[in-house]
């Protein structure tokens, strides 16, 4: 299939080409394997094959040939024509007729004629025996020069003589180095016996591997859209791809257009491809696809048989056709299109007379009662298919139910999409307002609402601008506080201006002691606090404190708490315990939206003070909690983004990866998204990577530069910068940049300490003392509030004392701080410099010691550029980090005795410490001490984690 479409870059399959190369492997010491990979149109089958093709560059003769479709009948012997045809090309006519003789020439001649002449033709039987030897010789005598791989690509559309052929390759040619790849579309073998026995032979012979590729992933996709764009794409571009195209790689560029746009239609060659199989079918079976196609993406049989107004066995043998085709898939109780393309297409062609009838047939269905398994709620069913038919009276009454039962269940996407049904079929019903008991400026309220806690702002905001278009202020002075307050909050998560005097003005139309003056004073404290003026959000918290108590409302007393404890730990860093009572009093009363403030502000309380293992062990639960409760695309990114931090720290950096993808594909808002990318770039410094910080600082440039987190935003882009560029080796632009720092550090609520530590360590190394005395001398004045910003400073001080002779004692007040603390990455480099001052004090042994031990850290968590910058060391110093000539194990890994490592690989295969003590011959107790001091050196809460790591180190194999 072609689509014209621009080459992509290859994502993911690292697994299958492991295998790949593995099957190569075996075949390079003289053994034939036959390789079948099976994916369906568009999974990306010759594009693995190509990229393995590179890899194999100089190590392989590779021939390729291909099927082609036709659509009555296949071209005999066409891939093994191609293959000739392509070792002509590589080797010459003479040379390739050399190879196989002249009596082998003048078979093969039959398939390509720059073979010769042909041979006498008598008995059918006795000519194929006769080229299938032709062929066996050839591939016999290339295998002989070297490893000889032979691409077979589509064998779906192979004619009954191509598929005889291979069956005498992989039985005839079993001691030679050929390697046999056979590509094919599994959903082609439901409908083809002669595929299917091709297939099922194959497979059988001794060798031969079977390997059916799976659709991309969201982050594969990501990967696709970058090579594709040429620089990282938006998390919503990501979503909308990946969901639509269903992680099929040939969709994912079809969905992208010249200028790197989200296409809305498709280009004309896919759109055709799409509907092919659908237009080929019996007119029968179209028309029910049609009925199908408005339905959704899945159907139960019981609803398409009412409305398709057919006999269940009718039914069956109408839909069988489209199965068999790969169009639907069926399962447990009804059946789904495959694609969500072929969904669209479908849906597409449909004319706007066949819409209206098929929408009011599933209304009349839908209106006798709710139909069991349909995946839709039956009054969202019905809202759209009465809005589809054109019935706007029975649309607005079904669509109001529903988004009263969606908001119920958190389903705030859901009711804003039946409020906008609401508010498109008014103008068409007399009475609207009488008919649901809300009138048109209350809707959009709702509507507003709704879309705020979808995390909509742009449509919210646009609602709201409505709605205040409606209001009278001097007669509703509430509801016009009321919409304010959702400009507001909006604001705030759009990176907006205007969120404060919005808020400011709704409290002057909230004058009374009302629900909704508490909603406003708990909102204008939490936008503070965002913004670093704490003694002003503490004032407010008194106030909505007093006004909780004279509504006797828990809810709000629990949000005074939460300001009062945020305001708080800004100065007294002991005020943690506050936060963790506040929590747990929102757990009891179980209100939704207090009980995610109360998490996200715990979490944020405990990274901020170090606390990373505990952010690890309740983060989690917080998060899922913010899922229960529908507000994951509101505010799961700031929930999520402790706990990718808090993974870092510690050095779980895949983890932390693995967090920030979660972060991503929820497609926050740009408040949202400001934690994304600062995840990203925090990843890429530990990893070392200059072109993903520099990337992640783009992204962050091309948000909104809103006044919530203006200051915070331009210190970060500061580091993101600084840290790139001397990543990048460009230490003439560091310099400079570091120049700019002075302004940017001291921010509103105290000193941006991550810059005041890059900008440091880069001055240092860039010999700009001048300014390193500058930030050496703010370190030194400014006060500490918690112990991360305690260890920030002590690295400050050790960093300035490199600019003379490095304080070996410092650095290892340094690495113990960061030690304290589990940031194990701080800690490598911290060892790293305090490697390097003991040497240079004469100190080897303890250097030797240090550099070791920072080589351990920082190999643990992937952090291969320092990894690289210790080894540097310890060559010029002659330290030795490695046992062996091989470079194999960490010398005593994190300072584990040998007895401890024996302990520790018995912790991983999961004994106990009774188990333990039998084994090495020791007591119970002997081998409970062993395992705490295990615990404490890895810095792990418990004997899971323990071995968890051991596996990452190789301390034991993966079995």
């Amino acid at each position: 299939m072609s689509t014209s479409l621009r080459r992509s870059r290859f994502a993911g399959r690292a697994a299958e080409l492991d295998s790949m190369e593995s099957v190569f492997r075996d075949v390079s010491g003289g053994r034939q394997r036959c390789f079948l990979l099976g994916a369906e149109a568009g999974g990306g089958k010759s594009r693995l094959v190509e990229e393995f093709a590179d890899r194999l560059a100089g190590r392989a003769l590779i021939l390729k040939g291909g099927c082609i479709e036709q659509r009555e009948s296949a071209l005999p012997y066409a891939p093994v024509t191609a293959v000739l045809h392509e070792l002509v090309h590589l080797r010459g006519g003479p040379a390739a007729r050399s190879l196989v003789g002249a009596e082998g020439a003048r078979e093969l001649a039959w398939l390509l004629p720059e073979f010769g002449e042909t041979a006498e033709r008598s008995d059918a039987g006795i000519a194929r025996a006769r080229l299938f030897e032709a062929l066996r010789r050839l591939f016999e005598d290339l295998a002989r020069e070297m490893p000889l791989v032979v691409v077979i690509e589509d064998i779906h559309w192979a004619d009954q003589a191509t598929c005889d052929l291979l069956r005498f390759l992989t039985t005839r040619l079993k001691k030679i180095r050929l390697m046999l790849i056979v590509t094919y579309r599994p959903e082609e073998t439901s409908g083809t016996n002669a595929l299917r026995t091709t297939i099922a032979d194959l497979s059988l012979h001794e060798g031969a591997e079977v390997l059916k590729l799976p659709r991309l992933t969201r982050a594969e996709v990501s990967s696709q859209l970058e090579g594709l764009l040429g620089r990282p794409p938006t998390p919503a571009m990501i979503n909308e791809v990946h969901a639509r195209g269903c992680g099929i790689p040939l969709f994912t560029e079809a969905l992208i257009d010249a200028s790197g746009s989200l296409r809305t239609d498709f280009p004309g060659s896919l759109n055709d491809y799409l509907l092919r199989a659908v237009r080929d079918m019996p007119a029968s079976t179209a028309e029910v696809l049609k009925v199908m196609a408005l339905g959704g993406p899945h159907m139960t049989h019981a609803l398409l048989r009412s409305v398709a107004n057919k006999p269940d066995l009718e039914l069956a043998a109408l839909l069988r056709p489209a199965i068999l085709a790969g169009v639907l898939v069926p399962d447990g109780d009804g059946y789904g299109f495959r694609h969500a393309l072929i969904h669209e297409a479908v849906r597409g062609d449909l004319i706007a007379g066949e819409k209206v009838a098929i929408h009011r047939a599933y209304a009349d269905v839908l209106e006798r009662g709710p139909v069991p398994s349909y995946r839709i709620w039956h009054s969202v069913a019905l809202a759209r298919h009465w809005y589809g038919a054109g019935q706007a009276e029975n649309c607005l009454r079904w669509a109001w139910h529903a988004a009263a039962e969606a908001a119920a269940a958190f389903a705030y996407a859901d009711q804003m999409e039946m409020l906008k049904l609401v508010l498109a079929a008014w103008p068409e019903v007399d009475q609207a307002t009488e008919l649901i008991g809300a009138d048109h400026c209350k809707v959009l309220e709702l509507a507003a609402d709704a879309a705020c806690w979808a995390a909509e702002a742009e449509q919210g905001l646009a609602f709201v601008e409505r709605a205040l278009a409606e209001v009278d202020a001097d007669r509703d002075g509430e509801q016009l506080a009321a919409l304010l307050l959702q400009r507001a909050v909006m604001r705030q998560h759009a990176l907006i201006p205007g969120e404060i005097a919005d808020l400011e003005r709704a409290l002057d139309h909230a004058l009374d002691p009302t629900r909704l003056r508490a909603d406003g004073l708990g909102q204008l404290s939490r936008a503070l606090i965002l913004r670093g003026e704490f003694d002003r959000a503490r004032r407010l918290g008194d106030e909505l404190k007093d006004l909780s108590e004279r509504l006797d409302d828990e809810e709000y007393r629990i949000e005074a708490l939460i300001v009062e404890a945020s305001s708080d730990l800004a100065s007294d860093s002991s005020r943690i315990d506050a936060h963790w009572s506040v929590a747990a009093r929102a757990g009891q009363v179980s209100i939704g939206r207090v009980e995610v403030l109360a998490g996200a502000a715990l979490l944020q309380a405990l990274l901020d003070t170090g606390k990373y293992a505990q952010v690890i062990e309740v983060g989690p639960a917080i998060f899922a909690r913010t899922v229960e409760f529908g507000q994951a695309r509101y505010i799961g990114a700031m929930m999520a983004s402790p706990l990718c931090r808090a993974y870092l720290a510690m050095g779980r950096v895949s983890e932390a990866i693995e967090t920030c993808e979660r972060m991503a594909a929820l497609d926050p808002l740009p408040l949202g998204l400001v934690h994304v990318f600062e995840c990203q770039a925090e990843i890429a410094i530990v990893l070392g990577d200059a072109d993903r910080i520099a990337a992640a600082a783009r992204s962050l440039r091309s948000l909104p530069p809103g006044p919530q987190v203006a200051s915070r935003m331009a210190a970060n882009l500061l580091r993101f910068d600084i840290e790139s560029r001397a990543l990048a080796g460009d230490m003439d632009q560091s310099a400079i940049l570091i120049r700019s720092a002075p302004t940017h550090l001291e921010k509103q609520g105290g000193v941006s300490w991550p810059l005041l530590a890059s900008a440091m360590r880069v001055a240092i190394d860039t010999n700009q003392n001048d300014v390193a005395l500058q930030f050496a001398d703010l370190a030194a004045r400014t006060q500490c509030r918690n112990a991360v910003e305690q260890a920030e400073k002590l690295g400050i001080a050790a960093e300035m004392s490199r600019a003379t002779v490095s304080d070996v004692d410092a650095w290892e007040a340094v690495a113990q701080s960061w030690a304290d603390l589990s940031q194990r990455f701080r800690q490598a480099y911290a060892l790293m410099q305090a490697g390097r001052a003991a040497v240079n004090a004469g100190k080897r042994a303890k250097g030797a010691s240090h550099f070791r031990r920072g080589a351990d850290l920082a190999h643990l968590i992937g952090a291969r550029l320092l990894v690289s910058q210790i080894e540097a060391l310890a060559a010029k110093a002659r330290v030795e980090l490695r046992d062996g000539e091989d470079g194999g194990m960490w010398k005593a890994p994190l300072g584990l005795t040998d007895r401890e490592l024996e302990v520790l690989r018995l912790v991983a295969a999961g004994q106990s410490n009774r188990e333990i003590a039998n084994n090495l011959f020791i007591s119970s107790k002997t081998a409970s001490v062993h395992v705490s001091n295990i615990l404490s050196k890895l810095s792990v809460p418990s004997r899971g984690a323990a071995a968890a790591m051991a596996h990452r180190l190789r301390i034991v194999g993966p079995g």
